[in-house]
């Protein structure tokens, strides 16, 4: 499927996806469980299953990995980004403690910051949240502890709400605190955490999740929410259209992806935003081959230069778990207060190239402009550039991570100017 984009000419900034995921990373023995973070512009995955319990890191977007498992006691459930340290939350067998592991070296050294004995709230400690400013514990039942310095000491807070039997989901913002309760849905508290009211919106909150300065919610059918803070209420966000489900929301900075399972087909379907959820565009549809696939927890995810998913996928019986990656390009504004003399579309830099390479372009007025790359035999393989643009210089970084050798077309058409150009991919 070709890809469109949404040009930000605000910031100079927009985002692209080229049409083929990749796939970076599988393992069959992790048939129980696997999620994917990320911090700063480091991977980390934790996997379990068939006796196996692994924490991996990778510097390089995933090429290559590095199993950091014996730097933990035991399986790591769930890690966080907090600033320049990232945490991670795992346990000692047979105790009731569990641990809490900090790293300010991006994840090659590890150290125990604190640790805390099961509460009067009870519940195995599975996941990690924070404001900004302070850290937060959640368990799976009713017990939520914060750390107001850094993590080192822990107050419980119990969620005290009729039909409370286990927290799924947990945000937070400032004071505001968000919980999906098991059989209750989603409930908050604005007094951090005294007092909880319900709040489901127009449809049951599943799953929350806390991006960027906003909280987001995923809906059924409904699509995602964005938590009005002001208003103390749910608005709709985005909904691709009926019988397509949210399941996992990802971000990094300004960059959203979302992706939704297609109830009567089975496939799925990856959205992304470049504006902090302003407006959405399809990037594509079931590429890799993963229809009726079982996507992971917190499996979508961005840095600077790519969009990654994680997956089970069942073949011949055995199930395995796989990482994805999706190349992102960037157009920037070269020089806006420069109005070129004419429309210019200039050679790409390098070429030949592998398998980045920058193309440039002037535009003398304003025009609709749309900037796209076509093969050897006149099929469009994605559109790189689109949009309302002002008079200025532009350059979009495009990645051709997923394309074979050969001879390929960048067309840029503005208005009635129509200019094509060749390029050589050499790998």
């Amino acid at each position: 499927m070709i890809k469109k984009i949404l040009l930000l000419i605000l910031f100079g900034v927009s985002y692209n996806l080229h049409a083929q995921w990749e796939k970076v990373y599988t393992n069959s023995t992790w048939a129980n469980g696997a999620s994917l973070y990320i911090h700063k512009n480091v991977l980390f995955q934790t996997g379990y299953g068939n006796n196996t319990n692994q924490t991996l890191r990778s510097g390089d977007n995933g090429t290559t990995w590095t199993d950091i498992s014996s730097s933990f006691p035991y399986t790591v459930y769930f890690m966080l980004s907090y600033g320049n340290t990232v945490f991670a939350v795992t346990t000692t067998l047979g105790t009731t403690k569990y641990s809490f592991y900090a790293s300010t070296d991006d994840g090659l050294t590890w150290t125990e910051k604190s640790n805390i004995i099961r509460g009067s709230g009870n519940g195995a400690i599975l996941s990690m949240a924070s404001d900004g400013n302070n850290l937060f514990a959640v368990s799976n039942r009713r017990s939520i502890y914060r750390s107001a310095d850094g993590g080192t000491t822990w107050t419980e807070i119990i969620i005290n709400y009729t039909g409370t039997s286990g927290i799924l989901s947990f945000a937070v913002s400032g004071n505001t605190y968000l919980a999906v309760l098991e059989g209750v849905g989603c409930v908050v508290s604005t007094d951090a955490g005294l007092n909880w009211t319900l709040k489901n919106g127009t449809s049951n909150i599943g799953v929350v999740y806390k991006l960027n300065n906003d909280v987001w919610g995923m809906a059924g059918f409904s699509g995602i929410y964005k938590y009005n803070l002001s208003t103390n209420s749910w608005e709709n966000n985005y909904t691709p259209g009926s019988f397509n489900s949210p399941i996992s929301i990802g971000a990094n900075g300004s960059k959203l992806i979302s992706t939704f399972g297609d109830f009567l087909t089975g496939n799925r379907k990856y959205y992304s935003s470049g504006n902090n959820g302003i407006s959405w565009s399809e990037l594509t549809t079931d590429v890799i081959g993963l229809n009726n696939s079982i996507l992971s927890n917190y499996a979508v995810a961005a840095n600077g230069s790519y969009y990654f998913a994680g997956y089970w996928k069942s073949t011949s019986g055995v199930i395995a778990y796989s990482i994805y990656r999706l190349p992102l390009t960037t157009t920037s504004v070269a020089d806006k207060n420069i109005i070129p003399n004419s429309f210019e579309l200039s050679q790409n830099y390098p070429n030949p190239f592998n398998p980045t390479t920058k193309i440039s372009f002037s535009l003398p007025s304003s025009y609709d402009v749309s900037l796209k790359v076509f093969d050897s035999i006149g099929r469009e393989i994605a559109e790189i550039a689109s949009g309302y643009l002002q008079p200025g210089k532009y350059s979009v970084d495009f990645n051709a991570s997923g394309l074979s050798s050969g001879i390929y077309f960048y067309k840029l058409s503005a208005g009635s100017a129509i200019h094509t150009r060749k390029m050589l991919l050499l790998k």
